[in-house]
C-alpha cells in the first residue's frame, strides 16, 4: 500500500469514523457521501401488536412478578400485548343500566394504566354469555347471572330482581340475539364504551364479541341437544339478525380497530371484513382425526369468506385484506403443553406444530394467544423461528447520508428498509433521524414522511421481502454548531420523539433521552430457557414518562416501579453514523 493511499484512509477514518462495530462502513468520495449497511440482527423483538400475548394478566415471564399475578411462567415468550375480557354483568350493577364508574376504574382503566406503564397495548372482548358452568370469581357479579346484568334480565324475561334468579334458561340464552330489545340495550352499552374509550392510544383493538357464549358466536352449552350444532346459523340465525351486532361495534369504537371471528357456518366474518374489520379464529392447531380447524375448518371458513356463489355477503379480497387489517389466534386446548403431552388424545406431532406455525405465517398472522402458559421446551427452536416472522419485522439495510454539511445546510439521509415479517404495523410509527452529541444531548430531529404501514413484507413468508427506499432531506438549523455528531434512527409514537418499534438490527443503543445503553446477559437470559429474548438494564439518568404518577396503589410499590422504569427505559434508537458540520 503506498504511503499517500495509507495516509488518506488514516485522514478519512479520522473524519469518518465507524460508529460502532456492528456496521460496515464504507468512505467514498464521490457527492460527499458514506454508506453504512447496519448488522443484521436474529434476536426476537418485543415490539406493539405482534407475537403472542398475554391472557388477563399483564405479565407472565418475569420472576420479581410485579403485578401480583401467580407464580411466573418463565419458558413464556416476552410480550407487547394484553387481552383482556369482560361480561356485561362486570361493568354494570345488577340494578342500573348505566356503565357504573367504580367497576370500569377497578377493571377496564386500571389495565390500561398497567398496560401504558410497561410499554404494553390492550386487546378487549366485550362479552353477554358465560360459559354455561363457568365459575363466577367477580365479587361484583351475582353468583346466578349468566354474563347480562339482572336489570336486562328482568327487562327481557321478568325475572331476575326482587329475589328472582338472574340465570338464563337454556330457550332464553339461545333466542337472546334476536330479541330486538335486546339489541338496542346492546347498542347503548356499547355506545357508552365506546364514548369512554374510543380513541385510547393503550387500546389496541376491540375483538367483536357479544354475540353467544364467551362473545365466540357460538351456543355451546345452551344450544338444544337436537340441534346439530352449537353454531348460530344451525339454531335459526341468519346474517340479518346478526349485522346490528357488527354496525354497533363499527358505531361506538369508530376509530379503533376491530377483529371478527371466523365460524365454520355463516356469512359473518365476510360481512365485517369488506366494513375494515380484521379477522381472527379460535383453536389454532386442533389436528383432531376425522375432522379439524387445521384440515377441514380454516380452509372452508377462508374459502367460503370470498365465494360468490355461497356467501351472501362475499369478500372478494379476503386474501388481501391483511394489508390493512390485523388477523389474530387463539391456540386450540389451553396449552402448548397440552399440544406436547403424548397422553393427550389432542397431542401435536413436532411436524405437526411446525405447521401450525406455518399456517399463521402463511395467513400474515401478528397476534397468538397461548393463554400464557408454559412452553415446552422441545418448542423453543420453533417459537423463536415463528416469532422472527409472527406480524412486522423492520430491518434497515444501508444508509447512505452526506458525511460533511454546511453549517444551516442540509443533511441528506437515503435509506433502504425491508419488512420481514409476514404483515405490516397497522400503526405509523414514522421514521424519525436524530443528532446527537456525544454526552447524549440531542441537538435535532428530522421526521421522515415514510409510512411505514405500507411496507409490506412478501407475499409467501417464504419468498424475499421486497425493498423500500426512502430519501430525507435533514435542514440543521442555524443554532446548530460546527462540530461531529452522531445520527440516529428511531421508529416514534405519532406526535412525539419517543421510539417505540425495535429495529431487526444489530447496533449500538441508545434511549429517548440520549443515553447510552447496555444490553447484558442476566440470570433472566438463563432461566428462559434461552428464547433469544434479552433483559435491559435500567438507567437511572432516564425518565420513564411520568407514567409513575397516573398509577394506582394497587400495584405500584418499589419492586413494580422498578420494572415499570426497565420497560420505559429501554434503548430503541439505533445509532448509525457521525456526521460533521462544518
Amino acid at each position: 500500500m503506498s504511503s499517500t493511499l495509507l495516509s488518506f484512509l488514516i485522514a478519512s477514518s479520522l473524519l469518518n469514523p465507524t460508529v460502532n462495530n456492528n456496521n460496515t462502513h464504507s468512505i467514498t468520495g464521490e457527492n460527499n457521501l458514506s454508506v453504512v449497511i447496519p448488522k443484521q440482527s436474529s434476536k426476537v423483538l418485543t415490539n406493539p401488536g405482534i407475537g403472542f400475548t398475554e391472557l388477563q394478566r399483564v405479565v407472565s415471564n418475569d420472576p420479581e412478578n410485579p403485578f401480583y399475578e401467580g407464580k411466573p411462567v418463565i419458558s413464556y415468550p416476552d410480550t407487547s400485548t394484553i387481552c383482556y375480557r369482560w361480561y356485561w354483568d362486570q361493568l354494570t350493577t345488577a340494578i342500573d343500566p348505566n356503565l357504573n364508574e367504580r367497576m370500569l376504574e377497578k377493571k377496564i382503566d386500571n389495565v390500561l394504566e398497567e398496560a401504558v406503564a410497561v410499554n404494553k397495548k390492550v386487546v378487549i372482548r366485550f362479552m353477554a354469555l358465560r360459559g354455561k358452568n363457568d365459575p363466577i370469581y367477580d365479587p361484583d357479579v351475582n353468583k346466578d347471572s349468566s354474563g347480562i346484568p339482572c336489570w336486562l334480565v328482568q327487562e327481557l324475561y321478568g325475572h331476575g330482581l326482587n329475589g328472582s334468579s338472574c340465570h338464563l334458561s337454556d330457550k332464553e340464552a339461545v333466542s337472546m340475539f334476536k330479541n330486538p330489545l335486546f339489541i338496542h340495550r346492546m347498542q347503548q352499552f356499547l355506545d357508552a364504551l365506546g364514548k369512554r374509550y374510543d380513541n385510547n392510544k393503550t387500546l389496541l383493538r376491540i375483538d367483536m364479541g357479544m354475540v353467544g357464549t364467551w362473545g365466540e358466536w357460538n351456543l355451546s352449552g345452551y344450544a338444544a341437544k337436537t340441534s346439530n350444532s352449537v353454531g348460530l346459523v344451525d339454531n335459526g340465525y341468519t346474517l340479518h339478525d346478526l349485522e346490528p351486532y357488527i354496525a354497533a361495534l363499527a358505531h361506538a369504537f369508530p376509530h379503533t380497530p376491530k377483529t371478527m371471528l371466523g365460524t365454520d357456518k355463516g356469512d359473518f366474518l365476510s360481512y365485517a371484513t369488506t366494513r375494515g374489520f380484521g379477522w381472527r379464529v379460535d383453536c389454532l392447531g386442533d389436528w383432531s382425526k376425522g375432522w379439524s380447524e387445521m384440515e377441514d375448518g380454516y380452509p372452508g371458513l377462508i374459502a367460503h369468506a370470498s365465494d360468490i356463489q355461497t356467501n351472501t355477503a362475499p369478500d372478494v379480497l379476503f386474501d388481501q385484506r391483511w394489508k390493512k387489517s390485523a388477523v389474530d389466534f387463539e391456540i386450540c386446548q389451553d396449552s402448548l403443553q397440552d399440544w406436547s403431552n403424548i397422553k393427550n388424545p389432542l397431542h401435536l406431532t413436532y411436524d405437526q406444530v411446525q405447521q401450525t406455525f406455518d399456517f399463521a405465517l402463511k395467513e400474515h398472522a401478528s397476534l397468538i394467544d397461548a393463554k400464557s402458559h408454559q412452553i415446552p421446551n422441545i418448542y423453543q427452536p420453533l417459537l423463536t423461528a415463528f416469532l422472527n416472522k409472527l406480524g412486522y419485522r423492520y430491518q434497515l439495510n444501508e444508509v447512505d447520508y452526506s458525511r460533511n454539511i454546511p453549517k444551516n445546510g442540509v443533511l441528506t439521509i437515503n435509506s433502504q428498509w425491508q419488512n420481514l415479517g409476514v404483515a405490516p404495523s397497522y400503526i405509523n410509527y414514522p421514521v424519525t433521524w436524530r443528532l446527537r452529541t456525544a454526552n447524549g444531548t440531542i441537538i435535532a430531529y428530522h421526521t421522515s414522511n415514510a409510512k411505514i404501514e405500507n411496507w409490506l413484507p412478501a407475499a409467501d413468508y417464504e419468498d424475499q421481502s421486497p425493498i423500500y427506499k426512502v430519501s430525507d432531506h435533514f435542514q440543521l438549523g442555524n443554532q446548530i454548531s460546527k462540530g461531529q455528531y452522531f445520527l440516529d434512527v428511531g421508529l416514534v409514537e405519532k406526535g412525539t420523539y419517543n421510539a417505540k418499534v425495535l429495529l431487526a438490527n444489530d447496533t449500538k443503543m441508545t434511549t429517548d433521552t440520549g443515553q447510552s445503553y447496555t444490553i447484558t446477559k442476566n440470570r433472566n437470559d438463563v432461566i428462559k430457557n434461552n428464547n433469544s429474548i434479552v433483559s435491559y438494564v435500567d438507567n437511572d439518568d432516564c425518565l420513564y414518562n411520568g407514567n409513575v404518577k397516573y398509577l394506582s396503589s394497587s400495584f405500584l410499590d418499589k419492586q413494580s416501579e422498578q420494572y415499570i422504569k426497565q420497560q420505559n427505559n429501554i434503548g430503541r434508537w439505533n445509532e448509525i453514523a457521525t456526521i460533521n458540520v462544518i
